[in-house]
């Protein structure tokens, strides 16, 4: 018998408390006759997602709009959009041979693609299975004070986390620079991606509530993204604190920073992303 001190909130007190089997039960590990069971232990032969079930746990029933959205008007407007009877599939630009004209070159890396360093993928027709489709979003925050103060870390990820509703995770620098005093393996920021109905409900925010009362935001770049369907951009820290989440408690978040936002789409190149987000209200500017 174990005899531990419990303070209350009015006495000190001694407790005997007994011990106690650390042993997990074994009952589901009996086999179970269904032929054999009683009329009311029926509901444990239904299924999981049955609500009549012992073992039925409850999801979200509000309706995601952003979902039904995209399923209902944009995909299809998307098809009609991008579909082309006689379209062919065009070659990406991919890293050439150096020949086989001379023994040098048979154990030679290939070379780089005509026109850059960067090979592309092969384009194919949009067709009712390829459809471009916002995959998540990214949202990447690196705060420079913190590499001098440790604390400003934890007030970078829980900006995040506040404004997106998903954990944000640390993120650590790769390389050394010494003028910038940033060393490798040092936590400089923050980091969180988002998916399906968090990454509808931050469009919604960032559409409707954000970027409309920004007055210096003319649109996203049209020179953004990095030709293979990923689109990016960037919000100052008095940007940020137009949030609804934030806005209503600025005396909690005194040391807020700015964000990196980016769009991981399905879009074959930069020209379908965009048209994909301005289908959800993103403007674009060519300034």
């Amino acid at each position: 018998m174990n005899k531990t001190f419990i303070r209350s909130f009015s006495q000190t007190s001694l407790r005997c408390k007994p011990g106690y089997s650390t042993v997990q039960p074994v009952h589901h590990l009996i086999n179970v006759e269904k032929s054999k069971l009683k009329p009311s232990l029926q509901n444990v032969l239904l299924p999981q997602d049955d609500i009549r079930s012992v073992k039925y746990k409850p999801t979200e029933i509000s309706q995601d709009r952003v979902a039904d959205y995209y399923t209902n008007s944009i995909e299809s407007d998307l098809l009609l959009h991008f579909y082309d009877h006689d379209s062919k599939i065009i070659e990406g630009n991919k890293r050439r041979s150096w020949g086989n004209d001379s023994p040098y070159k048979v154990y030679r890396s290939s070379r780089n693609p005509r026109g850059g360093t960067r090979s592309t993928k092969n384009q194919y027709p949009i067709t009712n299975k390829n459809i471009p489709k916002l995959e998540s979003i990214v949202i990447h925050s690196y705060n420079k004070n913190s590499l001098e103060h440790h604390w400003l870390n934890i007030s970078t990820r829980l900006q995040l986390s506040v404004i997106s509703n998903v954990k944000a995770k640390q993120i650590f620098n790769k390389s050394n620079i010494l003028p910038w005093k940033v060393r490798v393996g040092k936590a400089c920021g923050g980091k969180v991606e988002l998916y399906d109905r968090d990454m509808n409900q931050f469009i919604s925010t960032l559409t409707e509530l954000v970027l409309p009362r920004i007055r210096a935001f003319k649109g996203i770049k049209f020179s953004s993204g990095d030709k293979n369907g990923n689109i990016s951009f960037g919000l100052t820290a008095e940007d940020v604190q137009l949030f609804p989440e934030l806005e209503n408690f600025q005396e909690l978040f005194p040391n807020l920073n700015g964000i990196d936002i980016t769009f991981k789409t399905t879009a074959q190149n930069d020209s379908q992303a965009k048209t994909l987000l301005s289908t959800y209200g993103f403007p674009f500017s060519k300034e």
